[in-house]
């Protein structure tokens, strides 16, 4: 534009000088064939510059998209808060399986006065053998809960999370679920207080809203009943040190009360140590956890009360195809889910368990998906016998808050826990929103 009005005041000089020397209609005639002749040049040049300037954008863009396109085929790996927005379906695939914000903190939205809110119904028939009765047939509502949870200040965050479904079975003590505060040091490091899931391995910390399978594995419901527990933890990442070897590490370090969750008659603290490296290639994450505790014992018994356990864990995801697996072994424990001391029949001191699954998936489309699994545990505290089960099935979205399974088990004996699933067949419909 600049150009543009030069180029007019110097042709408008021009002319008033040529005009007051000259004065023939010669000359006049002469001047105006030259001004139309440059004002279509300053058309000309006018349209070469608006063409150049979209051109520009459009090299701009084709760059942008390009860039996005890469990230996307390649399924980038999180940022340091565990965050990623990815819009691919394969990529949503593979975080699915690797999960890389597992455990996060609160942080990264506001907390409002709208609750997110979780219903999961299910249909079971066909008990296994000899489980008539640890079986919970036909129609239940196995996860009805509401939580808020969000930044509260620009350094603090907190969760409150109420489930309803105990209340329905009629165990009301277990209505609250998550209730915690948490400050954030920097952005490497969050301090968390309360009530909240133990940072033990990956299906600990899993949400139900996006486990494939009816429940946790067998392990889980024996050695972290509820998941839960009171206490604190200081977590964050390692990407602070700047070394690329350590890049996406992230840690958790917490105390808590430990024995069952409600059945905590000692003083004594549980400490619980996990890391956890995600890589971007091949998309694998691979966790190590360690608990170290004391567990109370049934009257009239002494010998060793320890609740030390270690569990190793792994999520891989490669196409279409998605892997898990996950080990942990230690102390038999002593008691079951209760709110006063419920001892394990089985149970004696020095005892040892172990157990672990292998997860399976294949997804068919953006919608469809099928999955196995494998899973066992060995030294039952109620039994003292080993169970061992294997999973197949399906699930479909349905839209894009819910989602419908259909499960069949093969399972040599019953499990005892606050999750148990003794049933052969499962149909499971939740939603979240």
């Amino acid at each position: 534009m600049k150009l543009t009005v030069g180029l007019l005041l110097c042709l408008s000089i021009a002319i008033t000088v040529n005009a007051q020397q000259a004065g023939s209609d010669t000359e006049i005639k002469e001047l105006e064939r030259k001004l139309d002749q440059a004002m279509r040049q300053v058309e000309q040049l006018t349209i070469l510059i608006q063409s150049m300037r979209e051109e520009i954008d459009r090299l701009k863009g084709e760059r942008r998209n390009l860039t996005g396109s890469r990230a996307e085929s390649v399924a980038p790996a999180p940022s340091s808060t565990g965050q990623t927005k990815l819009d691919n379906p394969l990529a949503e695939f593979t975080e699915r399986i690797i999960e890389p914000e597992l455990g996060h903190s609160e942080r990264e939205g506001a907390i409002t006065a709208k609750p997110e809110i979780f219903i999961q119904t299910r249909y079971a028939a066909a008990p296994i053998p000899s489980a008539a009765s640890e079986f919970e047939p036909n129609l239940s509502l196995t996860r009805i809960e509401v939580r808020w949870a969000g930044k509260v200040a620009d350094r603090v965050g907190a969760r409150l999370e109420i489930q309803f479904h105990p209340a329905i079975d009629g165990s009301p003590e277990e209505l609250v679920n998550d209730a915690f505060i948490e400050y954030y040091l920097n952005d490497h490091a969050t301090i968390r207080v309360g009530q909240f899931i133990k940072p033990f391995g990956f299906e600990i910390q899993q949400s139900s809203a996006v486990r494939e399978s009816p429940e946790r594995g067998i392990f889980a419901g024996y050695f972290f009943p509820g998941q839960r527990d009171r206490g604190v933890m200081i977590s964050g990442n390692l990407d602070f040190l700047g070394r690329s070897a350590i890049k996406n590490t992230h840690y958790f370090f917490g105390a808590f009360n430990g024995n069952r969750f409600f059945a905590d008659t000692n003083r004594q603290l549980n400490y619980i140590i996990r890391l956890r490296k995600i890589f971007d290639r091949p998309r694998l994450a691979m966790g190590l956890s360690l608990q170290r505790g004391k567990q109370i014992l049934p009257e009239g018994i002494s010998g060793d009360n320890n609740e030390n356990i270690i569990g190793v864990d792994f999520q891989y995801a490669i196409g279409r195809i998605g892997f898990r697996g996950e080990f942990a072994a230690g102390n038999t424990p002593s008691t079951l889910l209760s709110i006063e001391p419920e001892f394990a029949p089985a149970f004696r001191p020095g005892g040892h368990s172990s157990g672990g699954y292998f997860f399976a998936t294949y997804r068919i489309n953006s919608k469809d998906n099928l999955y196995a699994r494998y899973d066992q545990f060995n030294g039952d505290p109620v039994t003292g016998r080993n169970v061992r089960a294997f999973n197949f099935g399906y699930f479909r979205k349905v839209g894009e808050l819910s989602r419908l399974g259909f499960d069949y088990q093969f399972k040599n004996r019953p499990s005892f826990n606050n999750d148990a699933v003794n049933g052969r067949f499962h149909i499971t419909w939740g939603i979240e929103f």
